[in-house]
């Protein structure tokens, strides 16, 4: 999720980024109408599950396009560069994100109810280096994680290659990307099941978004060999694929024999682990990524902007909603009577939070610029 170099700048990658990190804050605000209460079943609950579930793959598409813009940038730092600029750039802003969400989302409460030092110190590094002070935090740990592996993925078909030279690096890296979607689907079914605990080995855990990643860092030497002719019958198939997965998963989420009379027996929690929602998300990500493909440039607009800024969304949206909207019962009322006020409080969440981080962009490149002046005129 973090921002590439204005120069470098790709309105297609950006407008995929601003559709996925607003999707995001609609799951987070919409899915909380999702209930059992006396509001189940009701429009708000309709609009927060339909938009709950459109966006599932807005993480998904964010692990991907990290891998990818990793994989196309073309700096090559050194290994402890690279390791210190991530950690800088995504690691310190998480850390101020967790210190706020800790104090003012009033996790310190269940910290200082734990009995002894220990248990409080677990707590801790488990949840900043795994599943997130706020929960909703989870995928910075996790893209960091990637990131530390990423050197090594990057590297690897050539390693391969090196000790099996007769196979071309390309078949290497798309046997290591089948492997990793045989992983990635395995350990989803395996979590659906409840044989693997999905809030350890799925939604946090990097073996499990590792397919996705890879396939960012690896798009362009898997997509070589794709005819362009055959870009455009592709994206119709995976946007028919998803569409008929989608459609599978709302007979059953909508089927009383399923979820219960009140939803109370409802299959959201494996959101990125059911058989449905995986098949949906793989499909929509290739469809999207097909536009990469197919060199698609759409003119700039809001959600571009957007994309400038998913870091900053992400790690404040889950705040800003809570201290805008959700401790306010009137406006929760609101919601309930009409559904609309949720996207336009989603809408409104996101462009103040990247109207905030792009002028706060702006003041620091004034600053950088004026002490350059400064040292270069001898002022």
């Amino acid at each position: 999720m973090t921002s590439s170099a204005p120069a470098a700048r790709n309105a297609y990658i950006d407008t995929l980024r601003g559709w996925s990190i607003f999707g995001v804050v609609c799951v987070h605000f919409a899915g909380s109408f999702v209930t059992t209460d006396v509001h189940a079943w009701s429009p708000s609950f309709f609009l927060g599950l339909g938009l709950n579930q459109f966006f599932s793959f807005a993480v998904p598409l964010f692990v991907f396009l990290s891998g990818y813009l990793a994989g196309v940038s073309r700096r090559r730092p050194a290994l402890g560069e690279y390791y210190l600029g991530r950690l800088t750039r995504i690691g310190l802003p998480y850390l101020l994100a967790s210190l706020a969400s800790f104090f003012l989302l009033n996790h310190q409460e269940a910290w200082r109810a734990l009995p002894g030092l220990g248990a409080k110190f677990t707590w801790l590094w488990q949840r900043l280096l795994f599943f997130g002070v706020e929960p909703t935090l989870y995928f910075i740990p996790l893209i960091l994680q990637l990131y530390l592996l990423q050197p090594a993925l990057q590297a690897l078909p050539g390693w391969l290659h090196r000790l099996l030279p007769a196979v071309p690096p390309a078949r290497h890296a798309l046997a290591l990307a089948l492997a990793l979607l045989a992983l990635h689907l395995a350990l989803g079914l395996l979590c659906n099941s409840g044989r693997l605990n999905y809030y350890v080995w799925g939604r946090p855990n990097s073996l499990f978004w590792m397919f996705y990643f890879f396939c960012g860092l690896h798009f362009s030497v898997l997509t070589e060999v794709v005819p362009r002719r055959a870009v455009a019958v592709g994206t119709v198939t995976l946007l028919a694929t998803a569409a008929g997965a989608m459609g599978w998963n709302f007979l059953r989420l909508l089927d009383p024999a399923v979820v219960g009379l009140s939803f109370e027996l409802n299959r959201l929690d494996f959101a990125y682990a059911r058989p449905e929602m995986l098949v949906y998300d793989l499909a929509v990500v290739a469809a999207l990524a097909a536009g990469i493909v197919a060199g698609r440039s759409p003119r700039p607009g809001a959600f571009s902007f957007l994309g400038r800024y998913t870091l900053e969304i992400y790690l404040w949206h889950i705040l800003v909603l809570y201290f805008g909207a959700w401790r306010y019962p009137g406006i929760l009322a609101a919601c309930r009577e009409l559904p609309e006020v949720i996207l336009l409080i989603c809408a409104a969440a996101t462009a103040v939070i990247a109207g905030l981080a792009a002028g706060f962009a702006r003041a620091r490149d004034f600053i950088r610029h004026h002490r350059v002046t400064v040292v270069e005129t001898g002022g």
